[in-house]
């Protein structure tokens, strides 16, 4: 038996807003998917952001094998820790299992605004909306081309306005803009699903950019919560929920016992930090990194700082964003970062934070970068043992507190042929604080300025609702991995997974009788085409939209 499966992707939602509001009957759709069918919290990747987790849902695998760690990959060969220049579709275009289910089994698939997605590609007998990042989020990229006429504009906000809208607290506009959104959503999933398309996924990234945003008017335990703000503001997250039900309701009423319903999130939604733990001064302080002399290093903090302060305030940022050469442009973003303090010739560790709550611990390693100083083999090894050992027992000066929640060599995080790009040690802070740029504190606190403008952020655990076709009734399960959702599918149409996924079959899921009857199939997995990379003008606005959220520098 095989079972046409739809899947929505909600960016960001968490069972801490959805409870609520399901058992106040305001989400009747997700409520009763999940009475007939099981829920479960869904492990996100390391980090919990949507580049490498959307890409992790489409392939099925790990960041270690399919390269994606952020919005900007990895690079040692620069002291900020990242490459200059954006991820795209361009790393694993041709080697989802969107194409392997087309290439293998015919499967007919709508891939409706999957982030990373950018440029669109061409899959057989299939449809893909790019999602963001977009040159412009208004504009629908699609292949094939003439798809765009029939699926419209997919939003009526450029970045520019959308970022515009967030700073003045215009909830008219952006309710309006997400009222558009949604009804892009209904129109394309409604339309291929009446075409009778096997594999059919949309996607809504509106609760992840509300909850950055608007956190803090939602959350009463938030430092910045105003209960006597307007309710339009403090209820903007609950609705946009309650709307995305309702079109998930809509979609759904109508589809028979064959159908398979999943709804996910790339990683779950919260408070964002308050508290930056300054791991380089930390290793100042160790003996491991060396700043710069007195008055360059505090010229060069000192900078950093009023960079830190007036970015988010400055009037015109964003028109002057556009037009600051970009050699300029990553030399503020040095400066901000307090590089320029550090001298590298005699650090043999430096921080980088990556994104809440994950920060990356680099070895100065002689021929990796520019000027290591550490020599690779036994005293690497050491290097890395004796940090990870230290910044484990780090603690707040004030309260006693843990800092880091876990330390890792990164061969304990990552499997693949990019592990080699990742940083030498992955460190999780504890809830509410994350790595920072400061050299002289261990602790300090995120800037009003800051967390007025990005008062949300992400949690390692997102949600999976499913219901239909062979789903158990009634069930709650331990949390499986993102990377299992596509095979689960997969295999929920008859097709035979590639033999080298990090995901699996969630055959927990399942009606028993349906598992001992369908024994999960395995073929060899295959090479996929190389990608393109947009052009730098393209670049610069998906660099805008990423930055307003906090994603890039």
């Amino acid at each position: 038996m095989k079972y046409r499966t739809l899947v929505f992707g909600v960016d960001g939602a968490t069972f801490e807003v959805i409870d609520p509001l399901v058992a106040a009957g305001k989400m009747p759709a997700l409520g009763g998917l999940m009475a007939r069918g099981v829920r479960a919290g869904l492990r996100s990747t390391c980090p919990p952001v949507s580049a490498p987790a959307w890409t992790t849902f489409l392939t099925g695998k790990q960041p270690g094998k399919h390269g994606v760690f952020s919005f900007q990959n990895f690079d040692p060969r620069h002291y900020s820790g990242f490459s200059e220049t954006l991820v795209n579709s361009g790393c694993f275009r041709g080697r989802t299992l969107l194409d392997h289910a087309a290439g293998t089994a015919g499967v007919r698939t709508l891939s409706y605004r999957i982030p990373m997605t950018y440029p669109a590609w061409d899959i057989p007998n299939g449809v893909v909306v790019s999602g963001f990042p977009l040159p412009d989020r208004r504009r629908t990229y699609v292949c094939p081309a003439e798809a765009e006429a029939e699926l419209g504009p997919a939003s009526p906000l450029s970045y520019d306005e959308t970022a515009a809208a967030m700073k003045a607290l215009d909830v008219a506009a952006l309710d309006a803009s997400n009222r558009v959104e949604l009804e892009g959503l209904e129109r394309a999933v409604g339309r291929y699903v009446a075409r009778g398309f096997e594999l059919v996924i949309g996607f809504t990234g509106i609760p992840d950019t509300l909850h950055h945003g608007f956190w803090a008017y939602h959350d009463p335990s938030s430092p910045l919560h105003d209960p006597t703000a307007p309710a339009s503001l403090r209820t903007i997250i609950e609705r946009a929920y309650v709307d995305i039900d309702a079109a998930i309701g809509r979609l759904t009423s109508g589809l028979d016992d064959d159908t398979a319903v999943i709804v996910i999130s790339d990683h779950g939604g919260g408070p964002a930090p308050y508290r930056h733990v300054n791991l380089n001064a930390f290793l100042a302080a160790r003996g491991y990194l060396e700043q710069a002399g007195a008055g360059r290093a505090r010229v060069a903090t000192t900078v950093g700082r009023v960079l830190e302060r007036g970015r988010l305030a400055l009037p015109g940022r964003l028109w002057l964003k556009r037009r600051l050469p970009e050699r300029l442009g990553r030399s503020l973003r040095s400066l901000r970062k307090a590089t320029g303090a550090i001298a590298w010739e005699r650090t043999r560790a430096y921080a980088i934070p990556i994104h809440y709550p994950v920060s990356g611990v680099w070895v100065n390693l002689a021929g990796r970068q520019p000027r290591g100083v550490v020599a690779p083999g036994e005293d690497y090894e050491q290097l890395r043992r004796a940090l990870a050992r230290e910044l484990a027992e780090l603690r707040d000066p004030d309260t006693g507190a843990p800092l880091v929640a876990r330390v890792a060599l990164r061969e304990e995080v990552y499997a693949g042929p990019h592990l080699a790009n990742a940083p030498d040690l992955i460190v999780e802070t504890v809830a509410g604080y994350h790595g920072g740029t400061d050299l002289d504190r261990l602790v300090s606190p995120v800037s009003r300025a800051v967390l007025s403008r990005n008062n949300g952020s992400h949690t390692f655990e997102g949600i999976l609702v499913a219901a239909g076709g062979p789903f158990r009734k009634g069930v709650v399960l331990d949390p499986p991995s993102l990377a299992d959702v596509l095979p689960t599918a997969l295999h929920l149409l008859g097709v035979p997974l590639p033999d080298d996924l990090d995901g699996r079959v969630v055959e927990e899921a399942l009606e028993p009788d349906y598992v001992a009857e369908h024994p999960v199939g395995l073929t060899a997995a295959r090479l996929g085409e190389a990608g393109v990379t947009p052009a730098e003008d393209d670049e610069a606005e998906m660099r805008r939209f990423l930055q307003g959220l906090g994603y890039v520098e």
